[in-house]
């Protein structure tokens, strides 16, 4: 697809994402998805979980501004990549608060009702490769097509997915360092380098 009918695609997609009303928790809540996310010829596609409220909230950019954010922008950098050459989106478009606005756990009506922007995204960009960083990313991207990924087991393993490899990493929150430790995601984060 050429590069002006795929930014054309994106502005199209971010004003319909703006506007959707589908889950009735989310309503009202800003939504992150915006045609900036990321280079529209990029050879690979970063899904992260949801817009945090002290980071994509405030800048409107997925994984920038709080401490996740931080820590994406030193792995890439310690990897030898940009921001630049990725595009970068959420698994849920809109922050997952309750009503007293502490963070919670997606339903899975909502991972499935917002995994058609995902589809869109894979349509309209073709990467090579889909980063995945978190379960919740990988569980939108099984409500496209089914896989058999688990992060624990596969974290920093490629596997293909619709035509094209997928890499499940961690989500670079502070949690995640529980489970994954910094030595080990850099050493992830190199692998993500060699297969671009």
């Amino acid at each position: 697809m050429p590069r002006e009918k795929r930014r054309r695609r994106l502005v199209a997609l971010a004003e319909e994402a703006a506007s959707c009303t589908e889950c009735a928790r989310m309503r009202g809540k800003p939504v992150a998805f915006a045609p900036g996310n990321g280079d529209v010829d990029a050879r690979c596609l970063v899904i992260a979980t949801a817009p945090g409220d002290e980071g994509t909230v405030l800048t409107g950019v997925p994984l920038q501004g709080d401490h996740a954010g931080d820590n994406f922008e030193k792995l890439i950098a310690a990897a030898g990549m940009r921001r630049e050459s990725l595009y970068i989106t959420d698994a849920l478009l809109c922050p997952l608060t309750d009503e007293s606005g502490r963070a919670r756990r997606p339903l899975a009506g909502e991972i499935r009702r917002c995994a058609r922007f995902i589809s869109s995204l894979v349509v309209t960009l073709d990467p090579k490769l889909v980063v995945t960083l978190g379960t919740t990313a990988l569980r939108a991207l099984h409500a496209l097509a089914p896989h058999e990924v688990v992060l624990s087991r596969d974290v920093g393993r490629p596997v293909r997915w619709m035509a094209r490899w997928l890499l499940p990493l961690y989500h670079p929150g502070p949690r995640a360092m529980i489970h994954r430790s910094w030595a080990q995601q850099l050493h992830d984060y190199a692998r993500w380098r060699a297969l671009l």
